[in-house]
Order: C-alpha cells, then structure tokens, then sequence
C-alpha cells in the first residue's frame, strides 16, 4: 500500500511517500480502507518534530496519522464478518479496558493508554489496522471527510464543554477558534445552546455559519473591555483553551464570571511558551475552576455519535482537504496558520 512515512524526526521534508507491506488485523481488530484523515498540529505537527511528549514511544520508520474515515475491508478473528463494507469513524485512542480507571469509564486515564499514529502506526495510508471498538459507523448522508473531522475533534470538543458546564446561554469563550478543535468547539457550543465568542489571531479567517456571538482579536490590546462588553458585563462563564497563551490568558482571566470554569486541553504545540501568570486570590473569590481533559470518554464519543445521527454537522467552509501525496504541504499550512478550521488528507486507491 501507499503510505507517508518518515524516518527520522524534523521538518517537514522527513515526509515520504512510499511503498509498504498492507497490514493484517490480529484478533479484535479491522482494517480500514483510508479514505480521509485528519492532520493535527498537537499529534501529528508535534510528533513528527519530535516534541509531542509521546514522542518517546514512536518506532521509526513512522507513520503519522489518527482519527479517519473510511470503509471496514476485512476482520480479524472474533469479529463479525458482517461489519465489511461498513462506513466508519475511527478514533486514534485505545485502552487496556481492564485498570480501574477503564472500568470505572474513565479511560482517558488510563496508564496503557496508546494513540494511533504515535504508539502504533497511523492512517497516512491506503490502509489501517485498528481495534473493532474504536471503529463507529457514521450516517449515509455523512461525507468520510467530515467523518475523520469529527473523529478527530468531535468527542474532545464535546467532553470540554461537558466539564466546563457549557449549556443554554452560557456565555463561552473558545481561544484559538480558527483552528481544527476551536472551530469544532465554537459549532457544538452553538447547538447545545451557548453564546459563543471567538478568540484567535486571525478573526478574518472564521468561516462563516459560526453564528458567533462575538468574534475578537487575541493581539487586542483591550481584549478584557472587548469581551465584557461582548458578555453585557455579566462576564464569562466558561473558557475553553487550547492554546495557552499567556498574553490571552492574562485578558481573558480579568473577565471571568463567579464560578467561571477554564478548561485546557492539547496546548502542547510550543512548548516555548511561558508559564501562564495565574493569580490565586481571585480563584478562591470568585471560585474560578482551572481543569485539564486529557482525552475523551467512551461515553461523550457515544453522546457525540448521538448528536451526529440526530443531525449535528459541522459548518460549510471548515473543512479543507489535500491529497495524500500533498502531506508536507499540509503540515506547512497548518503550521504557519494559513489554514483553517480542519485539514484532511484524501486517499485514493491504487
């Protein structure tokens, strides 16, 4: 099969189309015929350049690449022979399904817990192997592109927003809202009943049917003003923030509401950023929650699949794709922040 691989970390050049053995499903598993894959700047950016605190754990030579969309082609043993040609959504992240936190439903923190793509060879490929469990079948009507997007940031996006209380008319901020997670965060925010504001560098660049209720500027040296004027004074009630920088932090913290929470999650991609400057004393006089997901949960994915059969889509214009040949360039968009929303690579088979 076609795959890009890489066999040595660093820049984008360390990409590499090439020639591989296809590869078998053991017992439990599937493979899947790739037919769109999600590029993400904190797995795929970060791992290849060897800064993703995972990076330990990948084999060289390596292939990058997570949450997908594409078709079951065959089965391992124990699997239901039924399932080919089932349309799926594959998550990256496996557990051991037997530690405490697993059987208590916290698999996200489990200490075997392994991602696609990292531990394991990914889905830059024609083909990927994957556990049974980690394949979801998606609606007729769903494109396997939207398919990998959603695989990719849809559970994450939905479990932040579960910690941070977001609901009804709640006043949310989504940092960094022109980005794959941002944006997915920003729509789900919107139909579970929220008022959205975005935050990014580049205001310009969120596509359009976010229905934000505010969309700022993060280099806006009034940013604190901009967003209690954009909350009626009342303040901010939920953060998500993914990207940790300290400038915004300190804005956005001003503005926080009694019982504000801020959750954080996959704020890994420069770790050259300073310590973000955390007062105490308005944590405990206004009973600010400062929380860390670090993945999702077996039952957000399923709440999220939930919404998805319901009807929930992602926004027209979020979603831009390359072929799989074009993976460096992809990963040179997303680095400079010329793109966004989600960058998928198609594939084709030969």
């Amino acid at each position: 099969m076609r795959a890009v691989t890489m066999r040595e970390f660093g820049g984008e050049d360390v990409l590499r189309l090439e020639d591989v053995p296809d590869p078998t499903p053991g017992p439990g598993q599937v493979r899947v015929r790739v037919a769109a894959v999600e590029v993400s700047r904190t797995r795929d950016v970060a791992t290849r350049t060897g800064r993703h605190p995972f990076s330990q754990f990948v084999t060289l030579p390596h292939i990058l690449g997570g949450d997908f969309g594409g078709t079951i082609e065959s089965v391992g043993e124990g699997v239901d022979p039924g399932l080919v040609g089932t349309r799926v959504a594959v998550s990256n992240t496996e557990t051991c399904g037997e530690c405490e936190a697993c059987l208590s439903g916290h698999t996200e923190q489990c200490a075997e817990l392994t991602l696609l793509g990292i531990h394991r060879r990914g889905s830059y490929a024609e083909f990927a192997v994957v556990g049974a469990g980690n394949a979801h079948p998606v609606p007729d009507d769903l494109s396997l592109g939207e398919a990998a997007a959603l695989a990719a940031d849809g559970a994450i996006a939905f479990t932040q927003l579960q910690v941070a209380g977001v609901g009804p008319g709640t006043k949310l901020l989504v940092t960094g809202v022109t980005g794959a997670l941002g944006s997915t965060l920003a729509a789900l925010g919107n139909h579970l009943g929220a008022d959205v504001i975005g935050l990014s560098r580049r205001p310009g660049q969120v596509p359009e049917g976010f229905n934000l209720a505010a969309n700022l500027d993060a280099g806006d040296p009034n940013l604190t003003e901009a967003l209690m004027e954009a909350t009626d004074g009342s303040g901010l009630d939920a953060v998500t923030d993914n990207v940790a920088n300290p400038d915004a932090f300190a804005a956005y913290f001003p503005a926080l509401a009694i019982g504000a929470r801020v959750v954080f999650s996959g704020a890994i991609g420069n770790p050259e950023l300073p310590i973000l400057p955390v007062p105490a004393a308005p944590l405990y006089v206004k009973s600010i929650s400062l929380l860390g997901v670090r993945t999702t949960t077996p039952a957000d994915r399923k709440r999220l699949w939930e919404l998805v059969d319901a009807g929930f889509r992602l926004p027209a214009g979020s979603i831009a794709e390359l072929p799989l040949e074009q993976a460096a360039e992809a990963h040179v968009r997303i680095q400079s922040g010329a793109q966004h929303g989600h960058t998928l690579l198609t594939v084709e088979s030969s």
